[in-house]
């Protein structure tokens, strides 16, 4: 007996990984292919190993393989439920076939070892695998070993794969080479179990400015992102391993990797792998710089969540807790701001409405200063005991108000291609309202400091 065994799921002709079913921290088509490893380790004379690397009806290998290698052939998969309940393994085979004693062989080992199913050998029609192999004449069936959202079934799968492997081999009167070896449990991983529902980045390459992909526990490189779309998932306890960025022009990476710390990646390019791969070591934070771009990003991260939106320098993420990164938010920025805060001084520079200053600290913004990133924009302010000064067309280095006279900005007057809002004392934010070089924002003749400003790009 020669018997071709197929790994279910896996890479499709688009380039998309497709992981199958997943539970319990798992993925099917990670599981169904140790344990075709382990038929093909302890049967290496009587199994024909399809190849892993590729989704088999995807690629429409069934019509092309050599049947003179193989007698029968099998495709080994794992069921799924929204169930927690839901138990037990079945066969499939071609529905109008009459099941030969190779599919009753599988069928009574199947529903001994993983018990649970009414029906534990069916017939369908609906199935490209088994469709294809009935027009080519292949003795063929699908076997759903188990539910691999059934903690208890893929906990039974995990500690015994070579007694499945073993039951399914005999079922093909396959008997156990002399010289095999015995297979060691599913490890457990560092960061815990995978959660099924979440959010889960798309799964089609997008065009931009700048573009992202990410490399995910168990998925492995995800679609190039663009533009400040979801990179990863949120909700699933699924860590971000490595990461790929397509930058305007020059841009340095640094991240904090599990057992390595920190770690420099210069001058990247697109195939510029930042992290690690194979190696079951999150990220757990990131940092942008660059000479000719400012880049405005967010991660979020296990049991945290969202961070702030940080610029160019700074940090996001949360270094030391190993919490890992599970999602990244990365875009070109449109605007970018400071304020210089009473007792504090200047702010980091933040970007595209997010809040420079503080609220419900009761502290003075005394002076700010934007960066138009190409724009054109004028700013005129009011400051306390000095009334009004118009700046022009400014600058980033334009110092919009005074530092060193603890004199608080109380209105302000805007022009360009941007909107904003200030948060007043006592009175909260403002509306968001068009910088058209008349409208003011803040108060005069009331002695009010402005506590915050948010800016963004029309």
């Amino acid at each position: 007996m020669k018997l071709l065994v197929v790994a279910g799921h896996g890479k499709k002709s688009s380039g998309v990984m497709d992981n199958g079913a997943g539970g319990s921290g798992y993925n099917e088509a990670e599981r169904v292919r140790t344990l075709a490893n382990r038929m093909k380790a302890l049967a290496p004379d009587s199994v024909v190993l399809g190849d892993q690397s590729k989704k088999w009806i995807d690629y429409g290998l069934y019509n092309t393989v050599n049947k003179s290698t193989f007698d029968c052939a099998i495709e080994l998969h794992m069921d799924s439920s929204s169930s927690a309940s839901a138990k037990g393994g079945h066969v499939i085979i071609k529905s109008g076939y009459s099941a030969d004693k190779y599919d009753k062989a599988l069928e009574s080992f199947i529903k001994g070892y993983f018990p649970g199913r009414s029906s534990t050998l069916v017939g369908r029609s609906d199935l490209g695998a088994v469709n294809s192999c009935a027009n080519r004449g292949i003795n063929f069936r699908l076997l759903e070993t188990c539910f691999i959202s059934n903690t208890s079934d893929i906990a039974k799968f995990n500690s015994n794969v070579d007694a499945v492997a073993k039951g399914i081999l005999a079922a093909f009167g396959i008997g156990i080479s002399s010289g095999s070896t015995t297979a060691t449990t599913a490890p457990a991983d560092p960061d815990g179990n995978i959660k099924s529902g979440g959010v889960s980045q798309t799964t089609k390459d997008q065009t931009g400015k700048v573009l992202l992909s990410t490399h995910m526990r168990d998925i492995g490189w995800g679609a190039w992102v663009a533009d400040g779309n979801l990179a990863g998932s949120t909700g699933q306890n699924r860590r971000i391993e490595a990461i790929k960025i397509k930058p305007v022009k020059q841009m340095d990476v640094t991240v904090h990797i599990k057992d390595i710390s920190d770690k420099k990646y210069s001058n990247i390019t697109n195939s510029t792998v930042i992290g690690t791969v194979g190696e079951k070591k999150r990220l757990e934070a990131i940092m942008i710089e660059s000479s000719d771009t400012i880049y405005t990003y967010r991660v979020h991260q296990k049991d945290i969540g969202w961070s702030a939106w940080v610029t160019n320098g700074q940090w996001a993420g949360t270094k030391g807790k190993s919490k890992q990164i599970e999602a990244i938010e990365l875009k070109v920025a449109g605007v970018v701001y400071q304020a210089h805060v009473q007792s504090t001084g200047w702010s980091a520079w933040v970007a595209d409405g997010e809040t420079a200053g503080t609220t419900n600290q009761s502290k003075r913004v005394e002076a700010i200063r934007i960066n138009p990133l190409g724009m054109e924009i004028e700013a005129s302010a009011h400051m306390q005991d000095d009334g009004w000064k118009d700046y022009g067309k400014i600058t980033k280095d334009t110092i919009i108000g005074t530092t060193g006279k603890s004199a608080r900005l109380e209105c302000l007057r805007l022009k360009g291609n941007i909107e904003y809002r200030v948060h007043i004392q006592g009175t909260g934010w403002t509306a968001w309202t068009k910088a058209d070089g008349v409208a003011t924002m803040g108060t005069i003749g009331q002695s009010l400091r402005v506590e915050a400003i948010e800016i963004r790009k029309k």
